[in-house]
């Protein structure tokens, strides 16, 4: 498929182009499971919730006004799959697996300090930090996945990382610190 924008493939599924609304999924999973992966902190779940945000989302386009909103619509979908999953209590929300990434930086017991600290902040602020550190999202793809804007990820991020500083200051990780 040659590169279409975002818009002309929603319309297009909107039309009922299944092939488009597939595009649409392979060009917003790995977004979707991120955002899902910043409530539930948990990589099985969160790829079962970008599922099924893309399902809901096939059913509930037409209620889509506005096409240049695709993304943030379908994040505040996947957002609200996610908080569904855990008010059922699909699984204890463990914070201690928060990445199984390991960075040359942060090491065993600190990797466990830092997912702990990452766990303690509020959803909005959590969803940057994830999206940025652990996913790699620049400032701009942020914007569009969660509808907000450059200045919004900037200052969420910031708030973020005074209160990570906070926190791994409380939990004495930081005095270790040379």
């Amino acid at each position: 498929m040659t590169d279409v924008s975002t818009i002309e493939l929603v319309g297009a599924a909107f039309d009922g182009d299944l092939e488009s609304f597939g595009e649409l999924c392979r060009r917003h999973y790995t977004a979707m499971a991120a955002i899902a992966y910043s409530v539930l902190i948990d990589h099985q779940l969160a790829e079962d919730a970008a599922q099924e945000t893309f399902a809901r989302a096939l059913t509930n386009l037409r209620s889509l006004k506005k096409p240049v909103k695709f993304v943030p619509w379908l994040g505040a979908i996947c957002r609200n799959v996610a908080r569904d999953m855990l008010k059922a209590g699909s699984r204890q929300v463990d914070t201690g697996n928060l990445s199984r990434r390991s960075d040359g930086e942060v090491q065993g017991g600190d990797m466990r300090a830092v997912r702990q600290a990452v766990g303690r902040l509020p959803e909005s602020e959590r969803d940057v930090v994830v999206l940025k550190y652990y996913n790699g999202f620049s400032y701009d793809q942020i914007s569009a996945v969660l509808g907000i804007s450059k200045p919004a990820v900037n200052g969420r991020l910031t708030r973020a990382k005074r209160k990570l500083t906070t926190y791994l200051k409380d939990s004495g990780f930081l005095e270790n610190e040379r």
